[in-house]
């Protein structure tokens, strides 16, 4: 089958192999293989998986928009071959960005990054470096492309208020009568709603401007150099939509700080890494100083809290509706997610004002 859906995309050479590739869990994906003149040359080959995104052409467009500004930026910059150094689509034979097959299903193909290694957990202060910049240089090469020109993907992404509706919703239906085990993490909520509304205020208030953001920075969505570990670009552009930059800090600073990681169930190892944390801020900074206004600046260090939160929350409600969101290993795991993210809540509250003083000297430091 996959030989006929690399038949639809323009690919001179011979198809050598097509195997199951990475450990994404929403999409399929393959890494292809073609020959031509004795020489390899390697493609991903991805099918959207439209139960998750239920329109994949929506979806198509904003990742060509996004893409091909990429692209069109890093030309400018003298990059002769951005296609190795950043996520670009090989359009199919009738020009689109896509093709679906008999099946309905949407297929895409991307050219391989040869050179790029993207890691599940951070290795070190360097690296933590690295994705700080991966992540600062992506809103860079972004922040001048207009956010109204791509569609809203996920409606009420990163919109802290509206999961702690849901978790309202479910503690008192308690469908699955989980709630009375709960009862301290429902405290722990209770006393700290009012970050709910810290970023969507922001936005309301128009303090902050809607730019294009990524929305799901983790770890593994960006790539550095194999050799020089230096960071490349940020992968999984399917949530790409109109947001704030704090939605992509916050998110990405959450999943850098924890050395333990999101599925550890020693919640005594879970803290905030502060050596971690001033190598991530002062990687973005180094790409991101040049273009965030002062009152981004000033309001970034609300992120950490917020989206930690609301991550928090999302595994918490996950759990009362009996795991139906977030796949899980064994009962209580989305309990023992929610908890992580709570402890480590804890974590930031006690560094706040350093969080909150690193951030600013170093982001105001990047305007002088």
């Amino acid at each position: 089958m996959i030989s006929s859906i690399l038949s639809q995309f323009p690919i001179d050479g011979e198809l050598i192999k097509a195997e199951r590739f990475g450990m994404g869990l929403i999409n399929d994906t393959y890494l292809c293989e073609f020959r031509k003149n004795n020489v390899l040359h390697k493609f991903i080959s991805q099918r959207i998986n439209h139960l998750v995104f239920n329109n994949p052409e929506k979806v198509m467009n904003n990742v060509e928009i996004v893409t091909s500004h990429i692209v069109k930026r890093l030309h400018k910059q003298g990059i002769v071959n951005p296609h190795a150094m950043t996520p670009a689509l090989l359009h199919a034979r009738d020009g689109k960005s896509f093709y679906r097959d008999f099946t309905g299903s949407y297929w895409r193909v991307y050219y391989f990054i040869e050179s790029g290694i993207a890691y599940d957990t951070v290795r070190d202060e360097q690296h933590a470096y690295e994705i700080g910049r991966g992540l600062g240089k992506f809103q860079n090469l972004v922040s001048d492309l207009e956010p109204h020109k791509l569609d809203i993907i996920i409606p009420n992404f990163h919109h802290t208020p509206y999961y702690l509706v849901e978790y309202d919703k479910a503690l008192k239906a308690d469908i699955k009568i989980r709630a009375s085990s709960i009862e301290k993490e429902s405290k722990f909520v209770f006393h700290r709603k009012f970050l709910a509304p810290v970023l969507t205020k922001l936005i309301q208030s128009r303090e902050i401007p809607i730019r294009v953001v990524h929305n799901d920075p983790k770890v593994n969505n960006i790539m550095v150099h194999v050799l020089t570990r230096k960071a490349l670009c940020m992968l999984d552009l399917d949530t790409a939509m109109p947001g704030i930059v704090h939605f992509d800090f916050g998110d990405c600073a959450r999943s850098v700080v924890n050395r333990a990681g999101e599925t550890t169930r020693d919640l005594e190892k879970v803290s905030v890494d502060m050596s971690l944390f001033e190598a991530l801020v002062s990687g973005y900074f180094c790409e991101a100083g040049s273009f965030l206004t002062k009152r981004e600046i000033e309001t970034l260090h609300f992120a950490l809290k917020t989206i930690t939160f609301e991550l928090g929350v999302r595994f918490l409600t996950d759990y009362l509706r009996g795991d139906v969101y977030f796949k899980t290993q064994y009962q209580l795991h989305n309990l023992d997610r929610a908890r992580v993210q709570f402890k480590l809540l804890e974590s930031i509250e006690a560094v706040d004002r350093k969080v909150e003083a690193l951030i600013a000297h170093l982001g105001f430091k990047t305007r002088i």
